[in-house]
């Protein structure tokens, strides 16, 4: 697969009836997801001190703007909350609102410095820092000098979650206890060991994979030639897709489903479709905004795809992962097409929401049927966007339905 950093061609917009997405619109004082950090004692917090105090859920971010020399730094709580993981924490997203998930995130301050992502091979105070922090399994109180006035603008990205005010730091110190898993330890120590080998070490033992990117993007995994500081949504694909070759590996080698089944979940403005054939491998991503009723898609053939998946970015390696993983964990193999609606009133929040909307929907029974036309006739009534402008742009489904004519 080529860098993940590439640029993907579908853009997520911003709904807010305020800016319309546009960084120069938005402000502090008029955004309305900043209300309830503005209403509470989070905004004096940053603006009567020199140093931030407070929780980070644990939560890091690495941009890839100017790399190799990246922005880097923890995130940190500002408003009072009994559950601070939750701020880091999108297996449990699909329960909260789009309001109070917005409330969240963006009262999250991020305190940044810039780093040369190779310094996660030296012993340098303020990677370590960084790195102990992203290694703990438990909310860990952190210490934020600033060096400069805060930056009051939403930080929305196409696969990152967003998050709040940010500002740069001359030094940040872990002043909590932190709990760091000793398996974790173990990699971490072992610089002979690959970092796609850590990853799936990591998966095996339990760990998800949010805490794997986490680790993974701190520079903490892989032989000591390979490790390196990496920008979070570098991270996320990159997990997804080590994962993903790792569970294909096992899928391929099952028996085949014997009719098609149809999963469906929505939350969040968003919808997920997803119709398993009697196939082999085969998996497609139909991506379809609602707002400008534009479709994206990519697919593969019978193994994971080399080239990055351009059209819908990193929501393709993120929908393919819990696919991979429903298939492994039944000991069945079969082909994937997904259709995934984006209603207007959404707002990005990055690709966990395509990786837990999918899982969820494949936690349910399903439906199933006979044959292909019987499924999509049944998916037809749940599309929002008419079937046929989804049957013009997927290649998976003619090849499909040009095999049954053969037989």
């Amino acid at each position: 697969m080529s860098p993940p950093g590439y640029g993907e061609r579908r853009v997520e917009g911003v709904e807010c009836v305020v800016c319309r997405g546009m960084a120069r619109f938005c402000r502090l004082n008029t955004c309305p997801y900043y209300r309830e950090l503005l209403a509470g004692a989070g905004i004096s917090r940053i603006l009567s001190s020199s140093t931030v105090y407070g929780p980070t859920p644990p939560s890091l971010l690495i941009g890839e703007r100017g790399y190799p020399r990246v922005a880097a730094g923890p995130a940190v709580c500002l408003l009072e909350s009994s559950e601070p993981a939750l701020y880091d924490s999108p297996a449990g997203w699909l329960e909260v609102s789009l309001d109070r998930l917005l409330a969240m995130r963006l009262s999250l301050f991020y305190g940044r410095w810039r780093v040369g992502v190779l310094e996660a091979r030296k012993r340098v105070k303020a990677v370590e820092t960084l790195q102990e922090s992203a290694a703990s399994i438990k909310p860990v109180d952190v210490e934020v000098a600033l060096a400069g006035r805060p930056i009051f603008r939403p930080g929305f990205s196409v696969r990152a979650a967003p998050y709040g005010p940010s500002a740069r730091a001359e030094d940040v110190r872990v002043v909590g206890n932190v709990s760091i898993p000793r398996r974790v330890e173990s990699l971490a120590s072992d610089l002979d060991v690959g970092a796609e080998e850590s990853v799936a070490s990591l998966y095996r033992g339990g760990f998800d994979e949010y805490y794997i990117t986490r680790v993974f993007s701190a520079g903490l995994l892989g032989r000591r030639a390979e490790r390196r500081v990496v920008p979070t949504e570098w991270s996320i694909t990159a997990v997804d897709d080590i994962l993903s070759r790792r569970l294909h590996l096992q899928v391929r080698g099952f028996g085949q489903i014997s009719e098609y089944r149809l999963h469906s979940f929505q939350a969040l403005e968003n919808a997920a479709h997803i119709i398993l054939t009697p196939t082999p491998w085969m998996y497609e991503l139909l991506e379809g905004w609602l707002r400008h009723s534009t479709i994206y898609s990519d697919h593969e053939l019978f193994k994971p795809r080399g080239r990055y998946a351009e059209n819908t970015g990193g929501a393709y390696y993120a929908v393919r992962l819990p696919i991979l993983r429903h298939l492994a964990g039944r000991a069945e193999q079969a082909g994937a097409i997904v259709f995934f609606e984006v209603s207007p009133g959404w707002i990005p929040l990055g690709v966990w929401r395509f990786r837990e909307i999918v899982k969820r929907a494949l936690e349910g029974g399903g439906e199933k049927f006979g044959d292909l036309g019987e499924a999509l006739e049944h998916l037809r009534t749940r599309l929002k966007m008419p079937l046929e402008r989804y049957l013009r742009a997927s290649k998976i489904l003619p090849l499909i339905r040009g095999h049954l004519r053969l037989e």
